[in-house]
């Protein structure tokens, strides 16, 4: 008697069909997400762009090359602000200014280079950019003629 219900027992589990994980996955609902793009810096003026830019200054040294939470140089800090309002652009002043548009009536969030590229610095308004300019200056905000060259132009990203 044991040895038949033993076969029954055996022989139910081995015919009778057992859900597996893909089965189950054909039966659940798929729930979809949709997330709104972040507008929070789509329009800059003089007031954010300078506060980002200021918050990013008081917390760095300038150190030539450097591009992390401690040190930058001029063209690491201009990345840094532009990626803070949510724009990406390249790493060197070269390659930003081969990336942007030239302007001519500069705005708030503009980057502003020197003496053909060897410098940026991050336009916020009335004649005044937040730049990494040298160790012994800084990092920091400054009118535009304060630092000792041309200006060769204003671009936009």
């Amino acid at each position: 008697m044991k040895k038949l219900l033993l076969a029954a027992v055996t022989s139910a589990l081995v015919f009778t069909s057992v859900p597996t994980h893909d089965a189950d996955a054909a039966t659940k609902k798929t729930t979809t997400y949709k997330y709104k793009k972040n507008k929070k810096h789509k329009k800059y003026n003089s007031y954010n762009v300078a506060s980002v830019a200021r918050s990013i200054a008081a917390n760095r040294v300038y150190v030539y090359g450097a591009n992390n939470r401690y040190a930058v140089d001029c063209s690491a800090f201009a990345q840094q602000v532009m990626r803070a309002m949510g724009k990406s652009i390249p790493r060197t002043t070269y390659a930003q200014m081969a990336a942007g548009k030239r302007v001519y009536n500069p705005r708030p969030g503009d980057l502003v280079y020197f003496n053909g590229g060897s410098h940026v610095g991050v336009y916020i308004g009335n004649g005044r950019m937040v730049d990494a300019l040298n160790p012994r200056a800084g990092v920091g905000e400054r009118s535009i003629k304060y630092f000792y060259g041309t200006v060769t132009g204003y671009y936009r990203f």
